[in-house]
């Protein structure tokens, strides 16, 4: 195996650690605010805080730095792929270092001074952010696996569009709980 295919696995499997980690913990979130009360909702916010430094900030991080080497070393170059794809990782990262996680932080101390009831609504709040945020990083995945051109302007203006539907249907106002 040469250094480059070994480079190609390891900023996969990073890609799927980040990815796949956060989308779990959006799908535990989901199924939690279905099926459980407020404390056990709260878990997984706090998990989500405990595994932030531990595994999405490190491997984010890993992931940006094997995908700028293979650009360079696999001789890949500016192509939409890579381009659009740095500045979905940096987005990504950026959004979680500056938003989702003090957001988190946030519903963690909302919990601990007016109990996990009352942080409900900024927990599902950080919850349609992250979805958002999930939502660029599975076009991170479809750009790196379709590899699109630069004249492949139907497929980038699909994913935009697809992008913008995701972010529209995310932030449309909830419904009143009775």
């Amino acid at each position: 195996m040469d250094y480059i295919t070994f480079l190609k696995f390891a900023h996969v499997l990073a890609a799927v650690l980040w990815v796949g980690g956060g989308f779990a913990m959006i799908l535990a979130t989901i199924l939690m605010s279905r099926h459980a009360g407020a404390q056990a909702q709260m878990a997984v916010v706090r998990a989500t805080v405990l595994m932030a430094p531990r595994l999405f900030i490190p491997i984010s991080v890993f992931t940006l730095a094997t995908g700028v080497a293979l650009l360079f070393l696999a001789g890949w170059g500016w192509q939409p792929f890579t381009v659009l794809g740095l500045a979905g990782v940096l987005f990504t990262a950026g959004f979680g270092a500056l938003i989702l996680g003090p957001s988190c932080e946030r519903v963690l101390k909302l919990e601990e001074t007016a109990g996990p009831e009352a942080a409900l609504p900024l927990m599902r709040r950080v919850q349609r952010l992250a979805a958002i945020d999930y939502s660029i990083q599975f076009a991170i995945v479809f750009l790196m696996v379709t590899k699109p051109g630069w004249s492949d302007f139907g497929v980038l203006v699909g994913l935009a569009a697809v992008l913008v539907m995701a972010a529209l249907a995310t932030l449309r106002p909830l419904p009143r709980l009775a």
